[in-house]
């Protein structure tokens, strides 16, 4: 009796790997488009944290009296004032839009430089 051949057949071998490169070509679409949600996210979430702060501030200055008060209260009059919030500068590749604040609130703009998408938040005039 003829022991039994071990291994894969040449038509075994090929089904696997025409059936990793179908499964390869169904994904890459998706990783190629993952830098771009990355950016869009990374977009969102610092203007999140942009209306965090400008809120945080704004809490801050009532409890204050609107008086201004280091790490209390800090006079913002213009959405680019959200770069003293931060303790720091905004980061590098985004840019505040100048907008003058309300004592109600208005509208800011944080803009990706690089290809000029934007994310609002919200920002109010404080500090007396």
């Amino acid at each position: 009796m003829r022991p039994l051949p071990r291994g894969f057949t040449l038509i075994e071998q090929l089904a696997v790997i025409s059936l990793v490169g179908t499964a390869s070509a169904a994904a890459l679409p998706a990783l190629a488009d993952l830098q771009s949600r990355a950016a869009d996210t990374t977009l969102a979430t610092l203007a999140a944290a942009a209306s965090s702060a400008m809120a945080l501030n704004q809490a801050g200055c009532l409890v204050t009296s609107q008086q201004a008060v280091d790490g209390k209260c800090q006079p913002v009059r213009d959405c680019t004032d959200v770069a003293t919030l931060w303790m720091g500068e905004i980061p590098t590749g985004y840019a505040v839009l100048p907008q003058p604040l309300a004592a109600h609130g208005s509208q800011c703009t944080l803009q990706r430089l690089q290809d000029g998408a934007r994310a609002a938040f919200h920002g109010a005039a404080t500090g007396g």
